[in-house]
């Protein structure tokens, strides 16, 4: 049979022969000791796909989710194996390149890309279901539009997040809240084993009983942090068809009514372990799509029976003015598209700003009217209030067993502002923003979702980790001692003073244990 290359390796053979050739000129920043022989020899070794400044499709790689602070890679890596990994970290080592990891490209404050090596492992997407004993391994590029199809199929299921394109890599170090989390918990606490590979290159594999103090940290410390995760085993959880549902309020013509209705929200299900087969996220925002009018909506998805699901929510249709958008009986991709699909129904080219507090206290029905006043100020009509609904199995589990510390809460108070990109109206949404979060201080518990980080946070350290900042800055000093994975909120740096006799220290100073391979 005669010996063809694949398309990547034609076009990897076109550009080793392009940077090599006499009259090729490539143009890096001063600072960065780089020439085209050495990306040429990069290219030889790398099996995956490297984008560079100067190749075509350069401006659309480099982009995020959001792309509110966008970066300009020196070269982005999309890598084909976990050799890959490895030598990229030795390349960028070697020439002092700041290097951001990258999977689903969601990172709310754009950590996940920078001016050196982005190192995207958006390919690895190998999954293997195993039905009888519960669990699910798989590679640390899938999304969750990777990951439902195959687990549907056997009839199980692992808590997601909202959104299909998020990759399990950056969400299950920040933790990972989705609608079935109040029933299952979140989605860090499902992980029954990962594989790190570490800023030398070698591999560790962390679970409650090797290496146990990454395998806490990791859950909960962020992405980005202590190197470059490649696969994660988790347990599944056996799910047939789900109900969702919407009620909305009109607080246009009836404020009253929609506060009241946020009140019940949180005394009927958020206080203690009520309804943990209700998942909840309530959402504050303009309907742009029908008659342009601010209103409160509580989106559901209910494991049970309908009859159930009805009696759940009978509260909440005794407050006036509610009025059911949808509801409806299905898989869980297809209930959790339909509770959160087009809220705000934003246009498909914008940019956002994102923020996040933890409530931990019952708020009064005059507390939130005056939240739902504030929010009549927002800036432009594609602002949203997400109330994501704790309480259940995730107050449940205790604080100590992971980095992800948000376990007396009530509810993530999530903001997003969006706004077209051609506007010039980025820093007043910005600065509403701020104003609104010192306005929520009196209501929140001065913690934040790492998984929306935000740049304007004051105190992150605090605020994402509280107590086991320093236990978490002594573990990253452990496996990345040379601080190679940073970036602006990254683990490192003192927290305030006033903290320091807050923290806590769980674990000692046992040896690592690498991979033989």
């Amino acid at each position: 049979m005669k010996f063809r290359l694949t398309p990547q390796q034609i076009d990897k053979k076109k550009t080793i022969k392009w940077l090599t050739a006499t009259d090729t000129r490539v143009t890096v920043p001063h600072n960065i000791k780089i020439d085209k022989e050495q990306f040429a020899g990069l290219e030889q070794i790398i099996k995956g796909k490297i984008v560079y400044p100067w190749s075509p499709g350069y401006n659309i790689d480099k982009q995020e989710f959001n792309d509110l602070f966008p970066a300009n890679p020196i070269l982005i890596v999309y890598v084909a194996c976990y050799e890959d990994i490895r030598l990229c970290l030795e390349f960028a080592g070697k020439y002092n390149l700041i290097t951001a990891i990258r999977s689903g490209r969601h990172s709310l404050a754009d950590y996940s890309v920078c001016d050196g090596m982005v190192i995207d492992i958006s390919k690895l997407k190998s999954v293997f279901v195993d039905p009888v004993n519960q669990t699910v391994w798989m590679e640390a590029g899938n999304t969750f539009a990777d990951i439902n199809p195959a687990l549907e199929f056997y009839g199980m299921h692992l808590p997601g997040g909202g959104c299909p394109t998020v990759s399990v890599a950056g969400y299950m170090q920040g933790g990972g809240y989705g609608i079935t989390s109040r029933n299952f918990g979140i989605h860090s606490e499902c992980v029954l084993e990962f594989t790190l590979m570490l800023a030398d290159g070698r591999l560790v594999v962390a679970n409650p009983d090797q290496n146990s103090d990454l395998f806490w940290a990791v859950r909960g410390g962020t992405g980005g942090n202590f190197g470059v995760l490649i696969s994660i085993k988790y347990k599944i959880f056996p799910l047939g068809l789900i109900w969702g549902m919407q009620i909305t309020w009109d607080f246009e013509s009836d404020s009253v009514n929609a506060a009241k209705a946020l009140y019940a929200i949180q005394e009927n299900y958020l206080t203690g372990f009520k309804y943990p087969n209700l998942g909840i996220e309530t959402i504050v925002f303009t309907d742009i799509a029908k008659d342009n009018h601010k209103k409160v909506l509580f989106g559901a998805g209910f494991i049970g029976n309908e009859a159930e699901l009805d009696a759940a929510v009978a509260p909440l249709m005794a407050i006036t003015g509610a009025t059911i958008a949808f509801k409806k009986q299905g898989r869980y991709s297809d209930i959790n598209g339909a509770v959160l699909e087009g809220i705000p129904d934003v246009p498909p080219d914008v940019k956002f700003y994102g923020r996040s507090a933890y409530i931990s206290r019952s708020l009064s029905v005059n507390d939130y009217s005056n939240i739902l006043s504030f929010f009549k100020t927002v800036p432009n009509n594609y602002g949203m209030l997400d109330l994501e609904g704790y309480g259940g199995v995730i107050n449940q589990y205790p604080v100590e067993k992971s980095a992800f510390i948000h376990r007396d809460v009530i509810m993530d108070f999530y903001t997003i502002l969006f706004f077209d990109k051609a506007s010039n109206d980025q820093e007043k949404n910005r600065e509403w923003m701020i104003k609104f979060y010192g306005f929520l201080e009196q209501y929140t518990n001065g913690h934040s979702y790492q998984n929306y980080p935000n740049r304007d946070q004051t105190e992150y350290r605090w605020a994402y980790w509280g107590s086991y900042y320093n236990q978490l800055v002594d573990i990253k000093a452990k496996y990345d001692p040379n601080n190679f994975f940073n970036f602006p909120q990254s683990i490192g740096g003192p927290i305030s003073p006033d903290k320091q006799d807050k923290q806590v220290m769980l674990f000692g100073n046992s040896p690592i244990v690498y991979e033989k391979y």
